[in-house]
């Protein structure tokens, strides 16, 4: 038996994970070697000779080392001060710490790293090849990048096959973008390009670090540089070749005859700053486990047991006061570090970070858009936020855009929401009516009481989609479990060339503002779900429900980056474009292209898009049956009151731009609570655009 016992970060208790050897007797009528769901057989010397493909952890292997021995019995422990070992001290006492105190590390950076490693790993305490590829494609790198290997070898710097945590947490801090230039980093570069593992460099290996060096320089010039190079450190004859040693190689680099390696092995983000991100991401999702929407069978809803009911509440971290205007000032904390739960810890450091941090990108955001609208021009005549200043424009918004990359890479492609919901409808660059609904809905803002999902389609037609889109992302980023933010078909590059947005961007903010501007922003809308659903019962979605798939789940397996969703993603692209159709229309159309409306299955060619497909009852009730639903709410089409009702109010249109191209339509929004869907009509009859 092998007992481990690790030590957990904020609540200091510990966790412990159980490994037996068992033999059984062939007397019991136990078949030996039948892989079913939960056995996986495997060969003993494949094992240990390392033939398993996939494996997560060494432990498999080890404990098979162990079984072997006459010892059979083993007890390891991992606490909290062996994961500080490297914290840096003053003066640091290695080249280590020495790292960790240029880039200013704490014990809390290291304790996050730490409870991210053991999340990720557990239950191994090491990451193989295939565990390391995974954790390191959260933030940022290619999974499928052949350069990874390198970067395990380089991470692994006791070169035993596995990574230990010191091994992760040092490798990302030589990673670091601004991270010093120091001995371990020196010695993190050359075991990168030591492919065969020798502790030496040949020409060949030391050719690819002189051409990452020199990127785009011509064949001649690399030639000459690698001797040069070599040269310059000094080389030893191995085996009857000359080869580069490593103490030799950290020598000539810490004393500059080698110069121009400080620019290798750098990450384009700050990892650290990302797991933080991350973490509060984690931390701050609901807790509510996911379920397979496709399996619920419950068409009416009667409410739920108080005794079965989920009950998570916790206490807020902060306390707030409320002005005379309504608005959130003087945010006090009242939870302290001290608490035992690790998800309080980081969500009051998400809270301290990002929601009332004054100076916080998506804070700064926000009274930037409001004082914006005050002075934005007219539509003959737009003005654009910060458009005097475009270097400062993209400077937050990339500093906007990764706090919100991080929350929707923990987003399901079909979030579940709580009610009470405001439910509300394409915005197309409609400021006047986005900052009457925040007056109206969200005015104390983040304490706000209920959730909110946006059915997309923030930009093109109205003269200000940049700002709209800016402002929504800074309220998903300061409520990240309270703002639900799905994708319309105007959120796709295609649409946005064809109509406004594109053009808004350059003419704002010049051609490489522009569309530096332009690009970034559709990063973020190329990861936002597609779908929503409120309560187990209210299907929510920009265009409507898709012929390609039958099941919420379904939807969940879409994935996560839809850059073209025309091309990558059917499923997406009907969500997007779909629209409802009475019956004698959808028989109409039928009848056109020949086709029997009961062999459609609910379905037909959308031609009044051109692209997807229209939806009738039979299509809606289907879908809406199959995953236990019992309502469609909307957007995508204009109605003249803000709203629409189909197929006998189970599917529902709303629209929250009024005064849309000109026309005089509503603004109105859905809120669901309390078992009731009730539609709010707001007063916006000021909001009509100045053309003078």
């Amino acid at each position: 038996m092998h007992v481990l016992r690790i030590q957990l970060p904020h609540t200091l208790g510990f966790v412990t994970r159980l490994i037996y050897f068992v033999q059984l007797s062939p007397s019991t009528g136990f078949v030996c070697c039948q892989n079913s769901k939960r056995i996986k057989w495997l060969s003993i010397n494949d094992i240990i000779n390392e033939r398993v493909e996939y494996m997560f952890g060494p432990e498999l292997i080890d404990f098979i080392k162990l079984v072997l021995k006459p010892i059979t019995q083993k007890v390891t422990e991992y606490s909290l001060e062996e994961a500080f070992f490297f914290v840096p001290r003053d003066p640091p006492r290695n080249p280590e710490e020495a790292m960790l105190k240029s880039i200013h590390i704490t014990e809390k950076d290291v304790e996050r790293v730490y409870a991210d490693f053991i999340e990720h790993c557990f239950p191994s305490f090491n990451q193989t090849f295939e565990s390391f590829k995974c954790y390191i494609s959260k933030y940022g790198f290619d999974i499928n990048s052949i350069r990874l290997q390198s970067l395990f070898r380089a991470f692994n710097f006791h070169l035993n096959g596995y990574l230990s945590f010191h091994e992760v947490l040092l490798g990302i801090a030589a990673l670091e973008p601004n991270i010093g230039h120091g001995e371990f980093r020196t010695r993190f570069i050359f075991r990168y390009y030591d492919t065969d593992y020798s502790g030496t460099l040949n020409a060949d290996e030391f050719r690819l670090l002189v051409l990452d060096m020199n990127p785009g320089a011509s064949q001649q010039v690399i030639d000459q540089k690698v001797v040069e190079g070599m040269q310059q450190i000094g080389t030893q004859l191995i085996n009857g070749r000359d080869e580069i040693v490593q103490d030799d190689f950290v020598m000539a680099v810490g004393s500059r005859r080698f110069r121009g390696t400080s620019c290798l092995c750098r990450s384009t983000k700050p990892i650290f700053t990302q797991i933080t991100r991350s973490m509060a991401a984690r931390t701050l999702k609901k807790l509510t486990s996911r379920q397979n929407m496709g399996s619920i069978i419950r068409p009416t809803p009667q409410g739920e047991c108080v005794t079965c009911k989920e009950k998570e509440y916790t206490l807020a971290t902060h306390s707030v006061k409320i002005n005379s205007d309504g608005k959130i000032v003087e945010p006090i904390q009242v939870l302290n570090c001290g608490e035992n739960r690790s998800d309080v810890l980081n969500s009051q450091m998400y809270s301290i970070d990002f929601v009332f941090n004054k100076n916080s990108a998506a804070n700064v955001m926000l009274k930037l858009v409001r004082q914006f609208n005050k002075e934005k021009g007219t539509n003959k005549e737009p003005k654009g936020l910060l458009a005097c200043r475009p270097v400062q424009l993209w400077n937050l918004i990339l500093a906007l855009y990764n706090d919100i990359d991080v929350l929707l890479n923990e987003e399901d492609k079909c979030p579940r929401v709580f009610s009470p919901c405001y439910i509300i409808g394409d915005i197309h660059g409609n400021l006047e009516d986005l900052l009457s609904l925040e007056k109206a809905l969200w005015k104390r803002m983040p304490c706000v009481g209920s959730n909110f999902v946006f059915l997309g389609d923030y930009v093109d037609r109205g003269q200000w989609g940049l700002e709209c889109s800016l402002y929504l992302m800074a309220f998903k980023a300061l409520c990240p479990n309270k703002v639900t933010m799905l994708r319309g078909n105007h959120e796709v590059r295609t649409l946005q060339t064809y109509y406004t947005y594109k053009r808004e961007c350059v003419t704002k903010y010049g051609e490489e503002y522009g569309i530096k501007i332009w690009e970034l922003t559709n990063k973020i809308f190329d990861k936002l779900p597609v779908a929503a659903v409120v309560d187990d019962a209210i299907y929510c979605a920009h265009g409507g429900i898709p012929r390609s798939a039958q099941t919420i789940s379904q939807i969940n397996q879409i994935k996560r980056e839809l850059v073209n969703p025309e091309v990558e993603s059917a499923i997406a692209w009907e969500i997007l474009w779909s629209d409802p159709c009475h019956a004698q229309q959808f028989i109409d159309i039928c009848n056109f292209f020949k086709q029997n409306p009961r062999e459609t299955g609910g379905f037909v060619r959308n031609t009044k898009r051109g692209t997807a497909f229209l939806f009738n009852e039979v299509g809606a009730n289907g879908f809406l049956q199959q995953n236990g639903l019992t309502h469609i709410v909307r957007a995508h089409e204009v109605p003249q009151r803000g709203y629409m009702f189909h197929f006998g109010q189970k599917c529902v249109t709303i629209f929250s731009c009024s005064h849309y191209c000109g026309n005089d339509n509503a603004c109105s929004c859905v809120l669901a609570d309390n078992q009731v869907m009730r539609v709010i009509r707001l007063d916006t009859v000021n909001n009509a655009p100045a053309t003078d």
